[in-house]
């Protein structure tokens, strides 16, 4: 008998002692993941060095969380999209890559599939701008979407009553005040706006680039030849630069300098450089229309990553994690909204005395990037809508160029 209770003491001493050591071993580290989230990984990504600052303080949270698992950033400032192809042709992928939704198509093919919860992200419309064919290759990071800044100053100055922050201005009410702008000549000359942009002023005339089912071109289609003949006609009527008064010029430098009255093709990525402007008073309210569309960035999964599970979690904890979103959008370099409606608040206060609602509004609201596989084809073919019509350097007219642009598009859209 006394042997039977010396055999029962020993295991319950065994048993107490394997718990111990189990529990000690899951506190030892702060990682939150799996015994294979360790290691080493890699990330590329673009930017300029604010948003470069605020993706590796989003770099120094995660290993923070994640002791076991190193991050080697790869900080690509020129040709971006060339040299992450140069990469991946050459078995030197990165593990983890921003991709914008527009560039997506073409790279879709050396990343993994993710499966995410679209209930996690602000809007489904995100995870849908990181799909191809259905399948989800990203996951959203950030949004940058367009609005108008405006030189109150110049407003006032005119006695023009300032925009809605709320609501955007017509067509017809953005070209009267672009013309009450716009005064002297020569090399003092103030503008209404600086040049328009077609692939932001297509949205503003309730256009779009392809069909719903992105099968076919739509710019043969009245609401993109009137966003063209807009563009032309602005320039004719004096109240843009045109191609000569614009060459080799900034045209921010010239907002700045208080020769714009109103930069329409404005992103979240100018906001720190705007933070220290003390020239003139300025405001941000949406773009006229509803024009303007909002890039969504991702971070996509290498297909040949050796180390996967490790750099899942690290895009999960990009995306998903309210600190970090809040440091990527909520910070003195945020450069986008963030894509969890947790951390929009953080967006709204980095700088409180602008509107930068309007931004929030925009990330809602905008027409997602349209993107397509054959991106670099179709690039080439839209060359020659600046190449041979007023909206560029040529002189055609916009009604016979752009439908012949579109049938081309379409024989790309076929093959592929």
């Amino acid at each position: 008998m006394m042997k039977k209770w010396s055999l029962i003491i020993l295991s319950l001493l065994v048993v107490i002692a394997l718990s111990a050591c189990s529990g000690n071993g899951g506190n030892s580290s702060k990682s939150q993941g799996g015994t294979k989230d360790k290691g080493k990984i890699t990330f590329a990504f673009w930017g300029a060095q604010s948003e470069a600052d605020a993706i590796k303080q989003a770099i120094d949270n995660f290993e923070s969380n994640y002791p076991d698992i190193q991050v080697e950033s790869q900080w690509i400032q020129k040709d971006y999209l060339t040299k992450l192809q140069t990469m991946i042709a050459g078995g030197t992928t990165p593990d983890v890559m921003l991709i914008s939704g527009g560039d997506l198509p073409g790279f879709a093919n050396a990343f993994q599939e993710l499966k995410l919860d679209e209930s996690l992200f602000s809007s489904p419309s995100l995870v849908d701008s990181m799909s191809v064919d259905g399948k989800t290759y990203a996951a959203p990071f950030i949004i940058k979407p367009k609005v108008m800044a405006i030189n109150v100053d110049l407003f006032e100055k005119n006695n023009i009553p300032l925009p809605s922050k709320t609501e955007p201005m017509t067509v017809e009410q953005f070209n009267d005040i672009a013309k009450k702008l716009t005064s002297g000549e020569g090399a003092t000359k103030i503008f209404g706006s600086e040049p328009l942009w077609l692939g932001n002023w297509i949205y503003a005339f309730g256009g779009q680039f392809y069909s719903d089912d992105l099968s076919k071109s739509a710019l043969d289609s009245p609401e993109v030849i009137a966003a063209a003949e807009y563009i032309v006609s602005s320039k004719q009527a004096g109240i843009v630069p045109n191609d000569s008064e614009k060459q080799g010029q900034s045209m921010m430098n010239w907002y700045l300098g208080g020769r714009i009255g109103m930069f329409t093709d404005f992103g979240p990525w100018y906001l720190p450089q705007m933070a220290d402007v003390q020239k003139f008073k300025w405001d941000i309210v949406p773009f006229p229309g509803n024009g303007g569309s909002k890039e969504v960035n991702g971070l996509a999964l290498s297909k040949d990553s050796k180390n996967a599970e490790a750099a899942e979690t690290f895009i999960n904890h990009l995306t998903q994690n309210e600190e970090v979103q809040k440091i990527i959008g909520g910070n003195k370099n945020a450069y986008g909204v963030p894509v969890i409606s947790s951390a929009t608040s953080a967006f709204e206060t980095v700088s409180p005395d602008k509107n930068l609602k309007a931004f929030v509004l925009a990330a809602e609201k905008q027409h997602t990037q349209e993107a397509q596989k054959g991106t670099n084809e179709i690039n080439n073919e839209m060359k020659a809508i600046d190449d041979t019509t007023p909206i560029g350097i040529g002189n055609k007219d916009v009604k016979e160029v752009f439908p012949q642009v579109a049938e081309k598009i379409n024989k790309i859209l076929q093959q592929n």
